[in-house]
């Protein structure tokens, strides 16, 4: 699957980095989460108003259905106990003011320049989520 662009995540390991160092997070639909500490590994959740499963109809072809609710162990968390897992455009918003360019570097890494404290510093990671998110963190710190 191509995400599109701008819909690419911040890592699981970066996402919980700003979110202990005190990232607001108000959840709206289609936003993504992980649910550390539940033995779920990296498994990522999103937010919806409708359940969409993929299965096999009764002759064997898929199918998607849609459903209300779902049955689960787990029938509520708090915002608190999940990691939320901004996108490439939330975690770039978030920059706001912060942010100068976003270049791709040769062999691929991404660099995010943003102004910390003043000064332009560079943030250079494998994917830009995770550069902007590196370049948010050191805003937050």
């Amino acid at each position: 699957m191509t995400d599109h662009p701008g819909t690419q995540t911040v890592s699981i390991g970066l996402a919980r980095r700003l979110r202990d160092a005190g990232l607001a997070w108000a959840p709206q639909e289609g936003d993504r989460f992980h649910i550390p500490d539940r033995d779920l590994g990296d498994r990522v959740w999103s937010i919806s108003d409708m359940v969409i499963e993929e299965r096999n109809d009764i002759l064997g072809r898929r199918e998607l259905a849609f459903n209300g609710s779902v049955e689960w162990a787990l029938d509520s968390i708090v915002t608190q106990a999940v990691v939320w897992i901004p996108t490439e455009g939330q975690v770039r918003e978030l920059l706001g003011d912060h942010f100068i360019a976003l270049t791709k570097e040769e062999g691929g890494r991404h660099a995010c320049v943003a102004r910390v404290r003043g000064i332009p510093t560079t943030y250079v990671a494998d994917t830009a989520p995770d550069a902007y998110a590196s370049a948010l963190l050191a805003v937050m710190e």
